[in-house]
């Protein structure tokens, strides 16, 4: 499969995020939203999200330069330095990202679209939206172009029943986990109607290329609810909401409790506001009426935080209230 051009549809936070991860890799990208507005806001992601990328390199000697001294209490010499600075110099600088932002066109019409190579949808968990885009998808791309979903829980079957009998081979599931800049999972669901050729071209496409940090791992999934991690994962979710909902600990001691004692990088209470309540409100709905079990269904707290309009860190009040601690 050969990749030139790529549609990102959706400009919210994972939207963007793909957009820059396959701008990185050299890739002609258009992020296409409904709205001027939205696709401002999803550039504007993209803007923050390479300086970050370039203060990151910028500092990474002399923060390694830190470390090492830190470590082993000792001064390195300015001729050990020197040689920390070169093994360590800036891979990204001001005019590489600059570069990588100028291959993202922001667009508010699928008329962009006409001359890509692979689409990924990144628009909100709800089927009758995902369904209308990809019909839309179908009209607008090429007949050769591969629909890519990023639905984290949705059923790829149902979204591709939107386009036409001749086009379903040529859809299925790309799940990127967030951020995708620094986390490399991607998990590639087939329709049940998809191509096997298919699948193993995307996974192949996905495997040249690389985030920040890591080549990206593209890993084939079976269409279930959840796919792989977000089974696994919710499960371990579902345990930290019932533990705070039955009032054992706080949600800071939930959350130190997972970090010490389990090697999380993140709570799990963290990480459900850092997702957004909405987000996993809406897949956990999802996941119910794909027939997932019992024990893979979200407490009730979840349902009066996202009534309460408490939907995480976006918002500013979730299971942390970050205005005001």
């Amino acid at each position: 499969m050969y990749v030139d051009k790529v549609a990102v549809v959706g400009a919210g936070a994972m939207g963007a995020a793909i957009a820059e991860v396959m701008a990185l890799n050299g890739k002609k990208v258009v992020l296409k939203d409904v709205s001027q507005e939205f696709v401002d806001r999803g550039l504007k992601t993209i803007d923050a999200v390479l300086d970050d990328l370039v203060t990151f390199h910028a500092g990474k000697a002399e923060a390694e330069i830190e470390r090492i001294e830190s470590k082993n209490g000792i001064t390195l010499t300015e001729e050990q330095k020197a040689k920390v600075r070169e093994a360590n110099k800036a891979t990204y600088d001001r005019a590489r990202a600059d570069k990588i932002r100028r291959n993202i066109q922001g667009t508010t019409s699928y008329d962009d679209l006409a001359d890509v190579d692979f689409v990924i949808e990144a628009v909100v968990e709800k089927m009758p939206v995902k369904q209308q885009v990809f019909k839309e998808l179908e009209a607008a791309t090429q007949s050769h172009v591969v629909l890519a979903t990023n639905t984290s829980t949705l059923s790829i079957t149902e979204i591709a029943s939107a386009v036409s009998a001749k086009r379903r081979p040529k859809v299925l599931g790309a799940h990127f986990f967030n951020p995708p800049y620094t986390l490399p999972l991607v998990e590639i669901i087939p329709a049940h109607e998809t191509s096997p050729g298919v699948v193993e071209e995307t996974i192949q496409f996905f495997e040249e290329l690389r985030n920040h940090r890591f080549p990206m791992l593209p890993v084939a999934v079976k269409e279930t609810p959840g796919f792989v991690v977000n089974r696994i994962l919710g499960r371990a979710f579902n345990e930290a909401f019932l533990v705070y909902e039955e009032g054992i600990a706080s949600p800071r001691d939930i959350d130190k409790a997972m970090k010490a004692g389990a090697g999380w990088p993140m709570g799990p209470l963290e990480l459900a506001d850092l997702v957004g309540i909405d987000v996993l409100y809406h897949a956990g709905r999802s996941m119910k009426e794909m027939g997932a079990p019992a024990e893979q269904r979200l407490p009730q707290i979840i349902g009066k935080l996202y009534h309460s309009g408490r939907w995480g860190k976006k918002v500013g009040r979730g299971f942390y209230d970050y205005k005001n601690e």
